[in-house]
C-alpha cells in the first residue's frame, strides 16, 4: 500500500506514501503516521462536495 516514495502532504516528511483521492480530481499523499487523519479529511471533504453539488442542483430544479 505504501510503495511510493514521497513527501507526506500532512507531516511534510519524507517517506513511503499512498495515494488519497478527492472527488474532484485531486489528490494528496499521506505517510503510514498520518493515513488515519488523511482518510479522514479526503471524505469529510468529499461528502461536503457530494452535499454542496446535490443543494445546487435541487436549488436550479426548485426554480
Amino acid at each position: 500500500m505504501f510503495t511510493t516514495q514521497g513527501v507526506c502532504d500532512w507531516c511534510k516528511k519524507a517517506a513511503q506514501v499512498t495515494r488519497h483521492d478527492y472527488i474532484d480530481g485531486k489528490y494528496h499523499h499521506s505517510c503510514e503516521d498520518c493515513q488515519e487523519r488523511a482518510k479522514l479529511d479526503v471524505r469529510q471533504f468529499n461528502l461536503e462536495e457530494v452535499d454542496l453539488s446535490n443543494k445546487y442542483s435541487a436549488g436550479y430544479q426548485a426554480a
